[in-house]
């Protein structure tokens, strides 16, 4: 995402192969202008948001805000769109940067002005002293010429005087201008009374509080907001000083929220409901690689709804201007829709080859195969263990259940469930996945550090399946829409408890027996429910 040429950074992103002739490009270069990593790294996930959002555009050739036709020429003008804007980031940063220097100068300009007064005030004050000093030594040889310091008392007073004067000069000339600033050290008369008469620098005098701060003083002077409010208003804090860092409260402005908006965009859905601890720029890559489902227009808006209100309190206190978080629109309607395969889409993917080096083809149809005739998500199947293939009252079943040793538990408490195995699966081969020694049934998957696990085959087969030219309508999640689907269009006489159940799904009848009975289905039932799926193109590669 980011490359350093030079001593500037500059944002990379590869085009989708199916996009590169729309743009005519294979992937995007703009440069950042600066070699500070963390402003490049704002600057790169604000252009990956934007890009997504453009990609996302491209694939439908419909405009989003208008909902209507777009022609690659004003795709091409959307592109050119982002680089006019970051040319306006860089532009203002750099006036930013220019007007910050001034304020600088003008202090350490303010700062050896005071220091030349000071200096000045000690100068004026010590010669007084030694012009002093010099007299009180000319009277007292005068006097002591013309006879007029006879006795000893008279000599030995004015003696004591000088050198009480002396010293009072050789101790102010030890300490140097120093002196000025100590309280009285200087005589009334030589103080500085004033600052310089030159207007100061607004932001030299003025201190704005950071968010966080900020956030804590409308909180708690805030006692009409219910605790769950202000919770959900230190989260949507918290998940901006993430991406942007605490800033002090007058430099976030209008720019800075859009870049906000941009960025809550792009985050997969699931990142709303995680503890938010993982890296901004990861989960925004992962929810492109995926085509995960990004964050709703109800969740962008309640965020920014929550900032609008802080910031009305911190208008009221006079701790901010203008509130930049107001008036911004929001796409309420549901994004990133899926849709069942259709058979010819089934057809193609069945007789493309598999294209990843890393990951097996026996591995790609078999997990591809399970999510065709289960229904069950990506995670349930790449966390399968070989423990968790067991027969259930005579009949083999993949049981969906948590390992909290793996940290991993199904998504819902529905998702735990047993699953009875499809024949065409069994005939398939799909007990031959088990291996002795090993945890998983499907062994070849990597177990990453960070996220779950199934994530390469995910990035993967999104990257195969946009290589062999399926829409961006059409996902892994797919499969379980395309279950769900062909079971509820069947004609036989399937419950819809039963398919609810197969599919891990919380029951559709809201009744007492459904909800109170549910976990009373026979694992016969969930047998037949599972044996009506059926495909007429999905024909079965490389037989193990």
């Amino acid at each position: 995402m980011l490359a350093l040429v030079g001593t500037h950074y500059h944002f990379r992103r590869v085009v989708p192969v199916a996009l590169r002739p729309l743009f005519g490009k294979t992937e995007f270069w703009i440069s950042l202008k600066t070699g500070n990593k963390s402003e490049a790294r704002l600057s790169a996930m604000a252009l990956h948001a934007r890009t997504s959002a453009l990609f996302r555009t491209a694939r439908t050739m419909t405009d989003p805000a208008q909902n209507k036709p777009i022609t690659k020429d004003d795709l091409l003008a959307l592109y050119e769109d982002i680089i006019k804007r970051q040319e306006e980031v860089i532009e203002t940063t750099e006036r930013n940067a220019a007007e910050q220097l001034k304020v600088e100068r003008y202090t350490a300009s303010m700062t050896r002005y005071e220091d030349l007064l000071k200096t000045r005030a000690f100068l004026t004050y010590s010669t007084d002293a030694l012009e002093r000093l010099n007299q009180h030594i000319i009277t007292l040889r005068q006097d002591m010429i013309t006879g007029k310091m006879q006795d000893k008392a008279s000599l030995a007073s004015k003696t004591e005087e000088i050198e009480r004067l002396h010293d009072t000069l050789v101790k102010l000339f030890q300490t140097g201008p120093a002196l000025s600033q100590a309280p009285g050290a200087v005589p009334p008369s030589h103080q500085l009374t004033s600052s310089p008469t030159l207007s100061p620098a607004p932001s030299a005098i003025t201190s704005s509080p950071r968010l966080t701060e900020a956030l804590q003083t409308a909180l708690l002077a805030d006692t009409q907001k219910s605790d769950a409010t202000k919770k959900e208003t230190a989260r949507t804090v918290a998940l901006f000083v993430q991406a942007f860092g605490d800033k002090p409260v007058q430099e976030i402005t209008g720019r800075i929220a859009g870049e906000f908006r941009d960025l809550l965009f792009s985050l997969p859905s699931s990142y709303a409901k995680s503890k938010q601890d993982m890296d901004l720029n990861a989960e925004v890559e992962r929810a492109q690689e995926f085509d995960l489902p990004t964050l709703s227009g109800k969740s962008m808006k309640n965020h920014f709804m929550r900032l609008s209100a802080l910031w009305n309190q911190l208008i009221r206190r006079e701790i901010a201007e203008k509130n930049p978080w107001s008036n911004w629109d929001f796409d309420l309607t549901k994004r990133n829709p899926r849709r069942a395969w259709t058979d010819d889409e089934l057809a193609l993917l069945s007789s493309s080859p598999w294209t990843c080096s890393t990951i097996s083809q026996a591995t790609f149809a078999g997990i591809t195969l399970v999510a065709a005739y289960s229904g069950m998500r990506l995670g349930e199947i790449c966390n399968l263990r070989n423990e968790d293939i067991q027969e259930v009252d005579g009949i083999p079943c993949f049981l969906i259940r948590p390992h909290p040793e793996d940290k991993w538990t199904p998504k819902t408490e529905a998702g735990t469930r047993n699953v009875p195995i499809h024949s065409a699966l069994l005939e398939w081969g799909i007990l031959n996945f088990k291996k002795d020694g090993e945890k998983f049934l499907f062994s070849e998957l990597k177990t990453p550090k960070t996220g779950p696990r199934g994530t390469d085959f995910g990035r993967n087969f999104s990257k195969f399946k946009t290589t062999i030219g399926l829409p961006a309508a059409i996902t892994f999640h797919s499969f379980r829409h395309t279950v769900s689907t062909r079971l509820r269009n069947q004609t036989g006489d399937l419950r819809e408890l039963w398919m609810d159940a197969l599919l891990g799904h919380e029951a559709s009848h809201k009744s007492q027996g459904a909800t109170t009975y549910l976990s009373g289905i026979t694992i016969e039932n969930l047998w037949q429910t599972v044996e009506a799926v059926r495909y007429p193109t999905l024909y079965l590669r490389q037989r193990l």
